[in-house]
């Protein structure tokens, strides 16, 4: 590369390591290109380092080539002027038959005896995700098998719900990674997922998505496994950065801890209102949620290898949705008021993590974690009666009956997560256990009788003529206090059959909290047939646990057992060119034990439901390269679902039969930056339903009930969204300025993914879509 160094120049540190050993890779060839297609070449010490120094700040491609190994290219890597940029990369051995296979940034074919539709997320993919809206969940939007609605902070898989997916944040269980959730004294899910999650996609540093198939050493569930991966700080140089938007504010600390010797530190800070955001867009009726994200991770690196992580997470939050909110639901028509509800609720969420690897020998690695979780929520609703009273009346003297429900839960967890890893002389095994003790208490509790106007047509009535349900303390109020530990171990074996990767394990796990165990085996095959073409699949039995809500609802549902996930795939990966993939993916799962709700009234739950989910996952993918990079994925899925053996089948909740995405991102020069996805899916089933009038009766408020008559026969219109962001950046002196607006849902499109219902009016409206646009401004220095 021949150019000018500046005053202000920058530095590219590389560092290069087998992804499976850990142990640093040397020779390796670093290739490093600007955007006018200069070059410098660097080849890795024997610490697997490669330096470049005296760069012109802004975007690169870096190709990493080593014998024995597949390549690498990350094609847009930024570097800051007078900073270091470090940069970490794995390789993954080249398999069996084959000389050579490039991995591009953000590629499916990172996790080789997995899913055909694993994919990985790098930060920068992450933070400039159309529609993301600052939130790494929904940053992920646009991965095969995967379908994000946008409006909340969670995504479904392959026609399973929100809550059947398991996230992992730096190796350990993080359930909780979603602010504004249901809580224990809610009556509804808010759609399987909360408002907002906790990590800004700036925080984290690498995600890895596995729609299916994943290794024993990770647990059940239906939908899929998502593994995030906090960012780590820069070991050479600090960098502070500042985030400022219509919802709030986010600080962050990114260098050495300038007090131990070889550890670096990640620092972020933010607090948002949203309620500011909603009165921004019209939606003063939804409420003030508010939120605090505190993270902390420091990384030591030992002359040894060795590395010691600490992570901290602290993220409470408020939500206050009172009388004016409830009177400012009438818009649409004076005195018609939407939503009556009122609630008051509190959440404190921690998670503290130690993390050490140890290297053994040649090839063997140890790696413990040790984490404590604690999530404790106090929550209280009730409702408002503002059609009592004339229009004009104040809002104090409105009529209102809060708290009807009272809800606390308190979830303490220890763990230890041990892994073992060598090579043998089948291949390499891997090994692991692990042991963590929950300490639980929840309580609910029903104020007086409660009369709800929505209710399944089997649900519990004295007389069928009674048009409503009513929930009673004696039905309702249920206090449960548990100390329980629950353990696992594993045990698997990669070995190479001729030109045919295999990976052969088993899980075992078992409850304490349900007095229930099962064994899981695994498989997975990787076939290359050529340097182009990939043929992988899967196999194996997935097991997920009851959610500790329907094990505390009632005393019945203790006994609960493991939903059991019977998984099959095949999928085909070709290689078109160094910039395009193309993958197809059949599937299919048997569910059995499924847990179904018996009794809405008395909050019972069985397992006694079955069913199953076939379709396939298809993508095409070109890589960034030339300022700009696409894809585009259609996932078409059949799933249905039994409450019992000879019950009728319906279409599961999340079945969405169609499901196409097309995105890209447009680098039109070092300042702009633009990009956009395109959305279109079927809509979700429905239950059909009656309406019921006057159900109270002569001389008592008019009350409409809405009586569900069959299960998910009917469907909502069809999805569509257009998310739009554009980044521009600017230096001014010693600070970059980067300023952005992420719109999602750009036309305003409904999207009805459920329905409000009116007991007052009888009206049930399906919920509209909107708008809901982000700008704010970021500095770095």
């Amino acid at each position: 590369m021949t150019a000018v160094v500046p005053a202000v120049a920058a530095d590219l540190l590389v560092e290069i390591q087998d992804q499976t050993t850990l142990r640093s890779l040397a020779k390796a060839r670093v290739v490093v290109t600007d955007r006018e297609g200069r070059q410098l070449e660097a080849q890795s010490s024997t610490e697997g380092r490669a330096r470049f120094s005296d760069l012109p700040p802004g975007l690169y491609e870096v190709l990493i080539t080593q014998p024995r190994y597949n390549s690498v290219r990350l094609p847009s890597v930024r570097v800051v002027e007078d900073k270091t940029t470090p940069i970490n990369v794995a390789l993954m051995a080249a398999p069996s038959g084959v000389e050579e296979v490039l991995i591009l940034g953000s590629s499916s074919t990172g996790q080789w005896l997995s899913s055909a539709g694993a994919t990985e997320l790098d930060r920068e993919a992450l933070r400039s995700s159309a529609g993301s809206g600052g939130d790494v969940l929904r940053a992920l939007d646009g991965l095969p098998g995967l379908f994000s609605d946008g409006e909340f902070s969670s995504f479904t898989v392959r026609g399973n719900g929100p809550r059947d997916n398991q996230i992992f944040v730096d190796g350990v269980p993080f359930d909780s990674v979603v602010h504004f959730s249901d809580n224990f004294g809610e009556l509804e899910d808010v759609e399987g997922g909360g408002r907002y999650s906790v990590f800004a996609p700036n925080t984290i540093g690498k995600a890895d998505f596995q729609p299916g198939g994943w290794s024993a050493a990770y647990g059940g569930r239906a939908g899929s496994l998502l593994q995030l991966e906090v960012a780590e700080g820069n070991p050479e140089t600090p960098s502070y950065s500042a985030r400022i938007d219509v919802a709030g504010l986010e600080v962050g600390y990114d260098g050495p801890t300038g007090v131990l010797d070889n550890t670096s530190m990640l620092f972020s800070a933010r607090q948002l209102n949203f309620g500011r955001l909603f009165e921004m867009i019209g939606l003063d009726d939804v409420g003030e949620p508010e939120l605090t994200d505190i993270i902390l991770k420091t990384t030591t690196a030992f002359d040894s290898g060795d590395t010691f992580n600490f992570l901290a997470i602290y993220a409470p939050e408020e939500y206050t949705r009172d009388i004016n909110h409830v009177l400012a639901s009438d818009e649409d028509e004076p005195g018609i008021f939407e939503d009556v509800g009122l609630v008051s609720q509190s959440a404190d969420n921690t998670l503290v993590s130690l993390s050490w690897t140890h290297l053994l020998g040649e090839s063997a690695e140890l790696t413990n974690r040790l984490y404590y979780r604690h999530y404790g929520e106090d929550s209280q609703s009730g409702e408002a009666y503002p059609d009592l009273v004339p229009l004009d009346t104040s809002a104090s003297e409105v009529p209102r009956r809060f708290p009807i429900i009272t809800s606390r839960r308190d979830e303490s967890e220890i763990g230890w997560r041990l892994d073992f890893g060598y090579d043998n002389a089948l291949g390499r095994l891997n090994a692991g256990l692990r042991v963590l003790q929950l300490d639980l208490d929840l309580g609910l509790a029903l104020d007086d009788d409660w009369i709800r106007y929505e209710y399944d047509q089997s649900d519990y009535r004295p007389s069928p003529e009674q048009k409503y349900i009513v929930l009673t303390p004696e039905s309702l109020d249920s206090s449960y206090s548990d100390k329980s530990v629950q353990y696992a171990g594993y045990l698997e074996q990669n070995m190479a059959l001729g030109p045919i990767d295999v990976r052969a394990g088993l899980r075992f796990d078992a409850d304490e909290l349900t007095g229930h165990d099962a064994a899981s085996p695994r498989l997975g095959a990787s076939w290359p047939l050529g340097e182009s073409f990939t043929l992988t699949a899967t196999a194996g039995r997935y097991l997920q646990a009851p959610r500790i809500d329907e094990l505390a609802i009632d005393s019945a549902n203790t006994d609960l057992d493991f939903e059991k996930i019977d998984q099959l795939t095949v999928g085909v990966s070709y290689r078109y060119s160094d910039n395009i993939e193309v993958f197809i993916e059949p599937y299919y799962q048997a569910i059995s034990d499924r847990i179904v709700q018996l009794d809405g009234v008395n909050q019972t739950y069985g397992n006694t439901g079955e069913g199953t989910s076939f379709g396939v996952d298809t993508a095409i993918t070109r890589y960034f390269a030339n300022g700009w990079s696409a894809s585009a994925t259609y996932s078409y899925n059949d799933a249905v679902y039994k409450d019992s053996a000879q019950g009728e089948e319906y279409d599961a909740d999340y079945n969405r039969p169609h499901a196409f995405s097309l995105g890209g991102v447009w680098e039109v020069n070092q300042r702009w930056k633009v990009s956009s996805r395109v959305k279109w899916a079927s809509g979700r089933p429905f239950g059909d339903f009656i309406i019921n009038d006057n159900v109270l009766g002569d001389d008592e408020p008019l009350r409409y009930s809405k009586e569900t008559i069959s299960n998910n026969t009917e469907r909502y219109g069809s999805y569509s969204s257009v998310n739009v962001r554009v980044d521009y950046r600017r230096d001014l002196g010693p600070v970059d300025v980067i300023a952005f607006v992420d719109i999602i849902n750009l036309f305003g499109a409904e999207n009805p993914n459920n329905s409000d219902f009116n007991e007052r009016t009888g009206e049930d409206t399906p919920e509209e879509g909107s708008m809901l646009p982000l700008l704010g401004l970021r500095f770095e220095w």
